[in-house]
């Protein structure tokens, strides 16, 4: 029984869910984090490239460490509590604070030997380049 192209890519996109269902099931978002400090990411597709974008409020790209292991980014730093005179009591506490480690997951047609990053107004913009995913191709394969 043949597969189309169309129900494989299904299938594929399936089992991604169903893995990202799980990681978030037994690996709670801030279990990435030191201490406690949250990041929220996007990461979307445009035309021509992969861009991850990162919520890191005050902080400057000094404070900031990003790297590529294969096919994940890994975003680094701390998130510095603002002093206060005193003892504070807090009505409703949402942000985070602390040393964060986010970990995001490439998808496969991202180029990450040519990943540019910018930190402008508290976001932090990657950018990778897509690559032709010659991995979901089907070609036929000659038998001797």
């Amino acid at each position: 029984m043949a597969i189309s192209e169309e129900a494989l890519q299904k299938l594929v996109f399936l089992r991604r869910e169903i893995d990202r269902i799980f990681r978030d099931f037994f690996h709670d978002e801030r279990s990435d984090a030191i201490g406690g400090a949250s990041v929220l990411a996007d990461v979307f597709e445009v035309e021509g490239e992969i861009i991850i974008e990162v919520e890191l409020p005050g902080l400057d790209k000094d404070g900031v460490q990003l790297a590529v292991l294969r096919d994940i980014v890994i975003i680094e730093g701390r998130k510095p509590r603002q002093p206060s005179d005193g003892f504070v009591n807090f009505h409703c506490m949402e942000r985070s604070f602390g040393d964060f480690r986010r970990i995001v997951e490439i998808p496969g047609t991202g180029d990450t030997r040519h990943i540019r990053a910018k930190l402008e107004n508290g976001i932090l913009r990657i950018r990778l380049p897509k690559i032709k995913d010659r991995r979901g191709q089907r070609r036929k394969v000659p038998i001797d």
